[in-house]
């Protein structure tokens, strides 16, 4: 019997993230059998000192007495507590989360939070009830003639596998473009349908001097390559009358030392920060030794960071800026990258700018740790407070889903579920980009499929013909999860096809077409049905069970529920179904006890 009980996800009510004005209800149980004088509930603001606050107890039931503590809260911030018990021998014991969000007994300092946000998100609730498909443009579909740009590398055979690419001085460049284009995207747009896309996610097109773009040379511009500005407006038309949003990459926290801001290579007619300090855009940039020395992304010398304390603020956020500009063309928002690396100032402000324009648009963070209370350049990230972000790229969860079905493990899966129910904002929990890999990541196939014991991430990895077998068989399990839990399923091209690859750049090959794995194609149209259930866009996630490799978890919503059940043990795993519902995947009607196989799933409702 377990001395002490607290778990947000059941002894808190409301559970999670809350809004300004809430009154909240903490339970701690303590085992009756103890020598217990009082229990106190200790909570600190950031920046502030702990107020310690005796708890009353509600009842004793034959094993715990209830002691309860009540706060409403009038502000908005970051709030956290924990519990201490005076114990009759005159000891104090200090009750903290561990990792599971249990309570255990220690003298650290690993506090619960509690969120207390201004408002929820307003973006647009149609975005959920399909999937996002992440396109990275040069890789996805080429169509009609396309014309490289002076210092890149037309690929003219779409199936030319990747390489890494360095100059004649051995550094890594990104050349190779393949050619995928808006003509391409809008050629492929009933497929998209077919898998019930509701948003494409663009990577960068911006113009820039790289395959990837994400060297931004010209906000202004929309990359030629691509069909420029009258391809893309010609895309979202023909996305529009699909039913079909389209969010771009927003680079800002960079641009590229091959742009008109910064100019290195005198590509350009303007006079560039590195050209000169009389330059307009000199102030943009950090300098240390003139002109070589600058500030760059991760030392990446192609990537000169920006100085958000000039004129580049403007420029981007500020009235008739870069954000207004490419949302009045009719995105439905961005994705900005690397968003843990702009201050909370410009981060408000950007999100802002989108607004202006488009009050519901939906603006998505690259945040590749927890987002609630994330701290990054000294600074506690408002992401979730309220009129900011709303949606990050959820890798936390990418990396259990994982995890869980390569190795069986249940307890990340069960942290992060956890994690994300008890501090983030409900909407926030709904709009997630679930993703399983991305173009700065693995594939799911060649992850899930290689060995371990041979796999390396950065090199060229081939998945063998067992491999790739068991690697397909295990994304089909990733991909029931991913399109199951809360938040929306968010798939990079292709991976529906069967692409593999190991880190950029062969997880950023071309698509297939022609030779798509048809087995996975068929499980993710059928699974983008599926996202046509309601309770899949907003209903409330339990997990019933996680033990020895099986996970039962569901969603529910008023009297609507979906249950998933998959089984990554060793043996065969009986349960007991309470009503009756449909498999999904067979149409029939069960109840009772249900045999679920070794490495299969089962979707109910």
């Amino acid at each position: 019997m377990r001395k002490f009980i607290y778990n947000p996800i059941n002894d808190k009510s409301p559970k999670g993230a809350i809004l300004v004005g809430s009154e909240v209800k903490y339970t701690l149980r303590v085992s009756k059998f103890e020598s217990v004088r009082n229990a106190y509930f200790v909570m600190h603001m950031d920046g502030c000192s702990d107020n310690r606050c005796l708890m009353t107890i509600e009842f004793v039931d034959d094993r715990y007495v209830h002691y309860t503590f009540s706060c409403k809260f009038m502000g908005a911030g970051f709030f956290w507590y924990h519990f201490e018990v005076e114990m009759n021998e005159e000891r104090t014991i200090r009750l903290i989360r561990s990792e599971n969000l249990d309570i255990v007994e220690s003298p650290a300092n690993s506090d619960y939070l509690q969120l207390v946000i201004r408002e929820e998100s307003k973006a647009d609730k149609a975005i959920r009830k399909g999937i996002i498909y992440h396109i990275f443009v040069d890789r996805f579909n080429r169509v009609g003639d396309v014309r490289a740009r002076k210092g890149l590398k037309f690929i003219k055979d779409w199936n030319t596998p990747v390489e890494h690419e360095f100059d004649d001085k051995g550094e890594r460049v990104n050349i190779n473009c393949y050619g995928g284009n808006f003509k391409g995207i809008i050629d492929k747009l009933s497929y998209l349908k077919s898998l019930n896309v509701s948003t494409i996610y663009l990577s960068p097109i911006m113009e820039a001097n790289s395959s990837h773009k994400y060297d931004v040379a010209d906000y202004s511009k929309i990359d030629s390559m691509f069909g420029g500005s009258e391809g893309f407006a010609e895309l979202l038309k023909e996305c529009k009358k699909k039913g079909i949003k389209v969010i771009i990459d927003g680079v800002f926290n960079h641009t590229g030392s091959d742009s008109i801001y910064f100019n290195k290579e005198g590509r350009y007619k303007t006079i560039g920060a590195y050209q000169s300090q009389d330059s307009k855009y000199y102030s943009w940039y950090d300098f240390g030794n003139y002109p070589h020395d600058y500030s760059c992304w991760w030392g990446f010398k192609t990537l000169p960071q920006t100085r958000e304390d000039s004129g580049f603020f403007d420029y981007i956020a500020g009235k008739d800026g870069i954000v207004e500009k490419y949302m009045s063309m009719g995105i439905a928002g961005m994705r900005l990258d690397v968003v843990d690396e702009l201050s909370n100032n410009f981060t408000h402000a950007i999100c802002g700018a989108s607004r202006r324009i488009t009050p519901k648009s939906f603006m998505v963070g690259e945040v590749w740790e927890d987002a609630s209370c994330k701290i990054a350049y000294d600074e506690r990230k408002e992401y979730f407070l309220g009129g900011n972000l709303d949606s990050v790229t959820n890798y936390p969860m990418k990396n259990a889903i994982l995890e869980y079905v390569k190795y069986g493990k249940v307890k990340p899966f069960v942290n992060v579920t956890n994690m994300i129910l008890d501090q983030y904002p409900k909407n926030i929990r709904n709009n997630l980009m679930n993703i399983l890999d991305t173009h700065d990541t693995v594939r799911a196939l060649t992850y899930l499929g290689a060995d371990s014991s041979e796999f390396s991430e950065n090199s060229k990895y081939i998945l063998s013909s067992e491999e790739m077998e068991r690697g397909v068989e295990l994304l089909k399990l990733a991909t029931i999860m991913q399109y199951t839990i809360m938040g929306i399923p968010t798939v990079f091209y292709g991976d529906e096809a069967g692409i593999e690859g190991t880190k950029d750049p062969y997880c950023r090959s071309p698509y297939p077409w022609g030779r798509e794995n048809f087995e996975l194609l068929d499980l993710y149209k059928s699974l983008g049905n599926l996202r046509n259930n309601s309770v899949l866009e907003d209903g409330d996630m339990n997990i019933k069970y996680a033990e020895n490799g099986v996970l039962i978890y569901e969603r529910v919503k008023d009297d609507k529920k979906v249950i998933v059940a998959i089984n990554r043990s060793d043996d065969n795993f009986e349960f007991i179904l309470e009503r009756t519902m449909c498999n999904y995947f067979t149409g029939e009607y069960v109840s009772g006890k249900l045999n679920l196989e070794r490495n299969k799933a089962l979707i109910l409702y």
